[in-house]
């Protein structure tokens, strides 16, 4: 396991985080940075060390690079990254997801992270346009559906890895359910919306595909959630998608829980309930909602 972590050495953590070697030393003796100790005494830096960092001690640097720079492509990407050039971030980390490059997609999602870019932002502007790219790659015949899924596959690994960076809040603002209902085989959108809330503050609980909903209400007493957001993105059976989220909704309201809805499936089904307190366009909405 611990062969899986990836370790940063002091001349590194100076490069991302763009000061000198000193500064990383005088910071580590002093408490301000965390590290790893080795036996030799050599100091070593994990993802999560420099982020918290970044995030207690914004006026101590400037903004970090993306990673250590090994060629000119990684010189490239990481400008791209603090001029938040996301036409060409997207073009590059679709191409890389296509090629099942873990990694390098993940460099992108940590730089921007790095770098203070808001995650719903990350998502808006970045992976959502590369999701449908790649949808639209495959409708048009350019890939083959396994093809597609693989790079589906690594944008939703990366989305994983990158909430493990990410530092949550230890106090909570509120409970939130994050669904789909019982046909939605697509989960990515409201998998980012549980990131972006869980970040917000909230202590959220997310269902996964195939939400069965006449099992709703016994989560609805256990957990009883302030507020429920819910995807839907493609509607095969209108009148059972409909009954289903009539239900929802009738459940939300006897538990004063606000409601809200995104996605394209929302464009067939009825959104109208009183419970339901808006229809969100984006990660940025989620996050002021």
């Amino acid at each position: 396991m611990e062969q899986s972590i990836q370790y940063f050495n002091s001349e590194e953590a100076a490069q991302i985080l763009n000061v000198n070697v000193s500064s990383i030393k005088r910071w580590t003796e002093d408490g301000t940075l965390e590290c790893v100790k080795t036996a030799g005494g050599h100091r070593k830096f994990t993802m999560q060390h420099l982020a918290k960092f970044l995030e207690e001690h914004k006026t101590k640097t400037s903004r970090a690079n993306l990673f250590p720079i090994e060629s000119d492509q990684d010189l490239e990407i990481n400008t791209r990254i603090l001029k938040a050039d996301f036409e060409f971030l997207i073009e590059y980390v679709l191409e890389q997801s296509r090629l099942c490059n873990r990694d390098r997609v993940l460099r992108v999602f940590n730089g921007l992270y790095l770098s203070q870019h808001p995650l719903h932002e990350i998502y808006d502007c970045l992976v959502t346009p590369v999701l449908h790219k790649n949808g639209e790659l495959w409708e048009q015949g350019e890939i083959s559906v396994i093809e597609e899924h693989f790079s589906t596959q690594v944008i939703i690994c990366c989305i994983i890895r990158l909430q493990g960076t990410i530092r949550m809040p230890v106090e909570k603002i509120g409970t939130a359910f994050c669904l789909v209902m019982s046909q939605e085989l697509h989960d990515i959108a409201i998998k980012m919306v549980d990131h972006v809330l869980e970040l917000k503050g909230y202590k959220t609980f997310f269902s996964g595909q195939m939400t069965l909903s006449r099992k709703i209400e016994r989560a609805f007493e256990i957990f009883k959630p302030d507020r429920i957001y819910i995807s839907s993105t493609i509607v095969s059976d209108v009148n059972l998608a409909q009954a289903e989220f009539d239900k929802i909704c009738y459940i939300a309201a006897a538990h004063n829980a606000r409601v809200f809805v995104g996605g394209r499936g929302f464009d067939e089904i009825d959104f109208s309930h009183p419970a339901v307190e808006k229809r969100l366009n984006n990660f940025e909405e989620v996050y002021l909602s």
